[in-house]
């Protein structure tokens, strides 16, 4: 009997702390924690995909932005063109003083067509403007936002998604 008790030591212990360290391996064994980690990566899945169509659906936004005002300076070259030719048919006309029309009468109207014609040109200028402003935020976009590589399962990627 003494060689039993001499291999086997006894201790008493309160059970508490066992059973919360059981029920805790029960849960790890469980799975539980694995089927959250699934849930949270299908939610980041989805975050992406969100991410992704918002920053194709702004690219798209800006090309159609930028065709539009690319119209612009074209129009308005054509509409400069008119206003040339009828401000120059204005001059003739008030120099022939055409039914008895003085200069004095004509010149407030070409004054005012002067006004259309400089604010035809400042237009022109702020297109510009705003075409190499769409420029340079295209340009930004193209940095800001590269597509990383579709992350495969139990790999990570090092490229942030977007920079800040």
């Amino acid at each position: 009997m003494s060689e039993a008790s001499d291999s086997e030591e006894y201790e008493i212990m309160p059970m508490t702390p066992l059973r919360r360290l059981e029920r805790r391996l029960d849960q790890i064994e469980g799975g539980t924690t694995t089927k959250e980690i699934n849930k949270l990566v299908d939610e980041m899945i989805e975050l992406i995909k969100a991410n992704q169509q918002i920053v194709d659906d702004l690219v798209r936004a800006n090309l159609d932005l930028r065709n539009e005002i690319s119209r612009i300076p074209s129009k308005i070259d054509e509409l400069m063109g008119t206003l040339n030719e009828f401000v120059s048919l204005l001059k003739a006309a008030s120099q022939e003083e055409v039914s008895g029309v003085s200069s004095d009468t004509m010149r407030p109207l070409a004054e005012g067509i002067g006004q259309l014609v400089e604010y035809g040109k400042k237009t022109v200028e702020s297109n510009q403007a705003i075409i190499s402003s769409l420029d340079e935020i295209d340009k930004r976009l193209k940095r800001l936002y590269v597509v990383p590589p579709r992350p495969t399962i139990g790999t990570t990627t090092s490229t942030p998604l977007i920079r800040r």
